[in-house]
């Protein structure tokens, strides 16, 4: 017994270890053996990763079991998008067409089943790298001289306690209690609305105004911004909380199982993070705008042009010697979804079994937004114009649009017991896409729809397993919609991404 749980604390503390920067599209499900055959695991009874799959299911394994199972994930993505003329209109003309960087992501888990003897209880625990996503791009925006930093990275990691209770020989029901650590970076150009600007200006057109109608007011009496753009970089965000799943699970025969499993939304609340905002060259730009409608409107130079623009800001207490670079604190808050599935094994004839899962996420209610919460503004400039974010002041508060659709996962797989000890597996599984073109960007590819596998099981002795699967991805491409929620740098853009995974594990039985 001492053995196996300095296995399981060693295997624990790599796994947190390793997982803890990487990133991925969320996994179909979380075991090698279950991969080779399409990801199906809420009606297939045969291994502690049941413990994330379908907790019920635990109470029909034969043994007490310990896996540990890695996936190895290779994505691959490409961006495209469109110059914008000087009105801001998107042309046909190409302004990025680039890969993203070659990353390589390694997922650990592990788990661990006891069966009671003489007794109707099963017991299970692991820790799971459930996901995420992240990407990686360095691309040109028209507002920077300089390539601009598109990185994202979101990981979670699931602490697990599970239990099952035999009611009859054939049903039992099961819990998990989950414990989920997540982690969030992002650093990109980020657009926000004018109207974010509620600091006031007195100008000697309009009087006083806000900066918000300063710079949204048509030219050449106000600066005709639809977004303004900063270079943004956001780090330091983790979140932990605690959810769960309840499964069933019915054992027909050998022959025919069928389970079903039901997880509970997680809210996401992302603490104490740091962001830094970069409006350097916005406000250089807009001073050059401004400089341009003194020009057309009173005939003067442009060198006379800046001088009044500077007085002007000045006047209203901007100190250009400050500049326009700003960190906050920041606070984020999005959830991770809900789901519910159901699934079944059917072996038509001995050594042969055929398994179908059914799961729906509910995307659309824990991705509808990220509220990001900014405090502690260090920039006085920007907070008079902002008037709000500073220490002593109301948070500035951006909801960031996702507007992710729910989505569905078909599974469908099987397995062939080739000899007593080696079994072939393959298998197919079809996500529809929950990402809409509305708020499609590169740093957000999961948009995976076509997943092939394939995979084999062998017996290197008569208590230890070794399973091995491989999974491509199929290409797929989002094309962003005209207007575009995010920012206009999207529209008409295509985001693409496929990936390549490999999953092995070892099972021992005990």
């Amino acid at each position: 017994m001492r053995k196996k749980i300095t296995l399981a604390v060693l295997f624990t503390a790599f796994a947190f270890s390793v997982a803890f920067p990487q990133s991925g599209t969320r996994s179909i499900d979380y075991s090698a053996r279950s991969f080779g055959r399409g990801g199906t695991a809420i009606g297939f009874f045969d291994g502690p990763a049941l413990i994330m799959s379908n907790p019920a299911g635990l109470s029909f394994l034969k043994n007490t079991a310990i896996n540990g199972n890695a996936i190895v994930m290779l994505p691959g993505m490409h961006f495209k998008n469109y110059k914008k003329d000087e009105a801001g209109k998107v042309t046909n003309e190409v302004y990025n067409d680039k890969d993203g960087e070659s990353n390589v992501f390694v997922l650990p888990s592990v788990s661990y089943v006891q069966k009671i003897k003489e007794s109707k209880f099963t017991f299970g625990a692991g820790v799971f790298t459930t996901g995420g996503m992240g990407a990686d791009y360095t691309l040109n925006h028209q507002l920077f001289s300089e390539p601009q930093t598109y990185h994202s990275r979101f990981a979670t990691i699931e602490s697990c306690i599970s239990g099952s209770y035999l009611i009859t020989p054939e049903f039992s029901v099961g819990i998990t209690g989950e414990f989920l650590y997540s982690t969030l970076e992002i650093t990109m150009p980020f657009s926000l609305p004018p109207a974010l600007l509620q600091g006031r200006i007195n100008t000697p057109t309009f009087g006083n105004i806000s900066y918000a109608e300063y710079f949204s007011r048509p030219r050449p009496y106000g600066l005709g911004y639809s977004e303004l753009t900063a270079a943004a970089e956001m780090k330091n965000l983790s979140s932990y909380t605690f959810g769960g799943k309840i499964g069933l699970a019915y054992k027909f025969s050998d022959r025919f199982s069928i389970g079903a499993s039901y997880t509970l939304s997680m809210p996401l609340d992302f603490k104490d993070g740091d962001a830094k905002m970069d409006m350097r060259t916005q406000f250089s730009q807009a001073s050059g705008i401004a400089a341009q409608n003194l020009v057309q409107v009173y005939g003067i130079s442009i060198d006379s042009a800046y001088k009044l623009v500077t007085a002007l800001y000045e006047a209203n207490g901007i100190v250009l010697s400050e500049d326009f670079v700003t960190n906050y604190k920041v606070d984020n808050r999005f959830d991770n979804p809900q789901s519910a599935g159901f699934g079944l094994m059917y072996s038509p004839v001995t050594g042969v079994r055929f398994g179908f899962d059914f799961e729906w996420l509910n995307w659309s209610k824990a991705f509808d937004n990220m509220k990001l919460t900014l405090t502690e503004g260090s920039n006085s400039n920007i907070n008079k114009m902002i008037a709000s974010g500073e220490s002593d002041a109301n948070p500035i508060v951006i909801e960031f649009p996702l507007n992710w659709k729910d989505a569905v996962i078909l599974k469908f797989g099987g397995e062939y017991d080739l000899s007593s000890v080696f079994t072939l597996r393959g298998g197919y599984s079809y996500s529809t896409n929950p990402i809409p073109n509305t708020t499609i960007i590169p740093t957000i590819p999961a948009i995976l729809e076509h997943r092939f596998m394939a995979g084999c099981s062998y017996d290197v002795v008569k208590q230890l397993t070794l399973n091995a699967a491989v999974e491509y991805g199929l290409e797929n491409s989002v094309t962003g919609s005209n207007p575009h929620l995010v920012a206009t740098e999207y529209i008409n853009s295509e985001t693409s991404m496929y990936n390549i995974l490999g999953h092995i594990s070892l099972q021992y039985n005990f």
